[in-house]
Order: C-alpha cells, then structure tokens, then sequence
C-alpha cells in the first residue's frame, strides 16, 4: 500500500508518494518512482491513482538513461 506523504519546502507544504513498480529481470532489484511538489493531497491521490492505473494496464514505462557508449553505438552503426 502506498501513502502520501506531507513535507515544508519555502514553508509552503506540498505531498508527494513512492510506489513499488515491479522487479527489475536483469538486475532482480526492486524498482520505485517517486511523485512530489503536489499542492494537495487530493492532487496526489489522483495522480498515484492514474499511476497505478498505467503500471496495471502495463503501460507505464520508465524513462531509460543512455550511457555515451549506447549512444555512440546507435549513432556509429
């Protein structure tokens, strides 16, 4: 279960949550991402609420990081 969090930032407070995705197949490390800067806490129930919905329809994806190497291969070949 995930909970939604309250935090002071400039002494305004703002939420935000961590959610569990799966299990990475290479590494077999646990995978989270974490939503923040939400005005209120119903802001954050909604977007942890479309993210759950995206992680089950299996259309959530992680956003990659290409090292230079990876991006020196795709451009050389």
């Amino acid at each position: 279960m995930t909970t939604i969090h309250s935090y002071k930032k400039n002494g305004k407070n703002f939420y935000k949550f961590q959610i569990y995705i799966g299990t990475d197949s290479l590494t077999g490390k646990r995978i989270k991402t974490t939503r923040s800067g939400f005005n209120t806490k119903k802001e954050a129930q909604l977007a942890l609420s479309r993210l759950q919905l995206e992680i089950d329809r299996g259309d959530f994806r992680k956003k990659s990081v290409n090292t230079f190497t990876e991006i020196y291969r795709l451009w050389i070949y």
